[in-house]
């Protein structure tokens, strides 16, 4: 097995946030070998984080693919656990104690010689009745901001169609920048839906950007979007209205309670290209949206 002194390719300058949809073993297990022996072979620590999967079932589809499973977890490169022993160990569900074990997981293993780490986490769990679990969004917007945007960690998140409701997959995939494929004619499995309202990390700045429509249906994906973008750094945050449609007035409302709650923290919402439909709000009661800044 090649040692983390002996990779032959550099650590790449920022992370990878990719998701993967699948509703078949095969394909499943095709992706898992993939991913692992790329990881391994670019002397990155290699963690799965299984749910539904038993981690023994994990091991041994690893063997089975040529992977030298005992000897990387001899080295430390490479661990199975599920996921009571990860970000699900305690209740409720908190995105900060989140993006702290990720930064601090790449942060050792870097200092043991590492190129990075990279993770795979079957998803099933987000579809149980975990406490907090709708903050699961804001988790994945910020994981992208906070740590992908300056660690070598590769993420990849297991979606399995058999298990969690189409509505929550396809939200959720959104807030991912790759979608990963398996290698070969193989389709990799259903590809997202359409979704009303979808939220997706801004790559250049603290900010997301939001593509859809914005009503009483999707008001609860409007308030989780926005808490992940209050959460994030900067003294300025970016939303990016460009690819939405319609923004009912509750939904402008929404817009407002943020904006409102960031300058009382001595910080700052900047929106940019607005719908108008926003814009019409705004003329019908101006002082209500006074806070709302537009970018020139």
């Amino acid at each position: 097995m090649t040692s983390p002194s002996q990779h032959r390719r550099p650590p790449a300058a920022r992370g990878e946030h990719s998701f993967f949809v699948y509703d078949d073993d095969l394909a499943w297990a095709d992706t898992v070998v993939r991913f692992v022996s790329d990881g391994l072979e670019r002397g990155q620590r290699v963690w799965y984080s299984a749910d539904s999967t038993e981690p023994g079932v994990v091991i041994d589809v690893l063997r089975r693919g040529a992977v030298d499973v005992d000897a990387a977890r001899r080295d430390a490169r490479l661990s199975v656990t599920g996921t009571d022993l990860s970000h699900l160990r305690r209740d409720p569900f908190d995105p900060d104690r989140v993006v702290s074990m990720f930064r601090a997981a790449c942060t050792e293993a870097l200092a043991d010689g590492c190129t990075g780490l990279r993770v795979l986490a079957e998803m099933s769990w987000s579809a149980r009745e975990v406490a907090d679990v709708d903050r699961i969004l804001e988790s994945e917007l910020r994981l992208d901001r906070e740590v992908y945007a300056d660690l070598p960690l590769t993420g990849l998140c297991l979606f399995d169609r058999r298990l969690i409701p189409a509505s929550t997959a396809d939200l959720l995939t959104r807030a991912h920048t790759i979608r990963a494929e398996p290698p070969g004619p193989a389709s990799g499995g259903p590809g997202p839906l359409p979704v009303a309202l979808a939220a997706v990390p801004m790559r250049d700045r603290s900010g997301i950007r939001l593509s859809g429509s914005g009503d009483i249906d999707t008001r609860h994906i409007l308030r989780a979007a926005l808490a992940a973008l209050a959460r994030m750094p900067g003294p300025i945050v970016h939303l990016d209205l460009s690819a939405v449609t319609y923004l009912d007035p509750g939904a402008v409302a929404v817009l407002v309670d943020i904006s409102n709650s960031l300058t009382g923290k001595g910080r700052s919402l900047l929106l940019h290209k607005p719908p108008y439909s926003l814009r019409k709000v705004a003329e019908l009661f101006p002082e209500e949206c006074a806070a709302l800044e537009v970018a020139a």
